[in-house]
């Protein structure tokens, strides 16, 4: 999602361009269920500590950019 506003200068058609981008609007997490489990099958008896703890994700946390750009 981005928003941008254009602000026209008075002197020779130059032009002020703000602009906020942000990818992953809603920071929705979706859990990596797999991850560190090397063959991929859940077991009690390799790690009984660490059984049913995500530590992956599959999407990126939210990141805003901003950017200002000018003209002329």
């Amino acid at each position: 999602m981005g928003l941008n506003k254009t602000f026209y200068l008075p002197w020779e058609s130059q032009t002020l361009q703000f602009r906020w981008e942000v990818f992953n609007v809603a920071n929705l997490t979706r859990f990596n269920v797999l991850a560190g489990l090397g063959d991929g099958a859940p077991s009690l008896q390799q790690t009984p500590s660490t059984f049913g703890a995500y530590n992956g994700l599959l999407t990126n946390p939210r990141v805003m950019q901003f950017a200002l750009r000018y003209q002329f």
